[in-house]
């Protein structure tokens, strides 16, 4: 408990995180601008960027947030990465040994700090989508727990694989650009069909069992993912990124 503290108070010192938070919010409005009111202002690109309706655009909404694999990536290499460009790692070690430990609890915070985030930017989503959406109705609360859980599930996975990038190059600006490079590389192949049926791109919009109709639609995997799939997926991926951590961090001590 003394090292998720430690690591809460670290997180929370940083104006990392509400910068993040930030661009975030501004990501999140400028898709809540094509996808809920551009199609309305400009209805000749209907066909192409349709008019999302409730109940489901505010589902929709958490789908996008899924997808916001940049913050989970950028977030856990910077944390993590800021302490192993130090002697803040080798000291907390001598502190206390456990690497196991160590890496456990900055994983809980780095998590929970992006599941927060997802979960800021949803409800601010649900708050544009019941302003300015057509249609009527809501998610039932069941579907509300379903869609936080599910953004949990995500981030879970990104922040893995953002310390394992970190642990193995053990350089912030490389790791970044590395753990960007390979989300996008992994969204392009989540389109391939035989890879949609391990991709991690795929399975985090997947959960969530709605897709876009038309021109965007398509470039939006993962939409044939059985929920069963999509957590086991995720669940490996998130295995991996954790094992490239351990391995990094014991084959590279500080």
């Amino acid at each position: 408990m003394s090292l998720l503290h430690a690591e809460y108070l670290k997180l929370s010192r940083r104006r990392l995180y509400p910068v993040m938070i930030l661009i975030l919010g501004v990501l999140t409005g400028l898709t809540a601008f094509f996808l809920l009111v551009f199609g309305q202002i400009a209805p000749e690109v209907a066909g192409d960027v349709p008019v999302l309706e409730k109940p489901e655009a505010y589902t929709i909404g958490a789908q996008q947030m899924a997808g916001q694999t940049w913050f989970a990536l950028i977030l856990a290499v910077v944390l993590l990465g800021g302490e192993l460009s130090t002697t803040a790692w080798a000291t907390s070690l001598t502190r206390d040994a456990r690497k196991t430990a160590h890496i456990g609890s900055r994983l809980t915070i780095f998590v929970l700090a992006a599941w927060l985030a997802m979960v800021l930017a949803t409800a601010g989503w649900a708050l544009i989508v019941l302003f300015v959406s057509p249609g009527e109705g809501a998610p039932n609360l069941a579907d509300w727990l379903g869609m936080i859980w599910r953004l949990g599930l995500t981030q879970l996975a990104w922040v893995a694989l953002g310390m394992g990038g970190i642990a193995m190059l053990r350089s912030v600006g490389p790791a970044i650009g590395a753990v960007i490079a390979f989300s996008f590389v992994e969204s392009i192949l989540a389109l391939w069909g035989p890879y949609e049926n391990v991709s991690l791109t795929a399975a985090s919009t997947g959960l969530f069992d709605i897709g876009l109709g038309g021109l965007m639609g398509s470039f939006i995997p993962g939409g044939d993912l059985g929920l069963v799939h999509a957590v086991t997926i995720i669940l490996g991926w998130t295995v991996l990124g954790i094992v490239l951590t351990w391995w990094g961090l014991q084959r590279r001590d500080a």
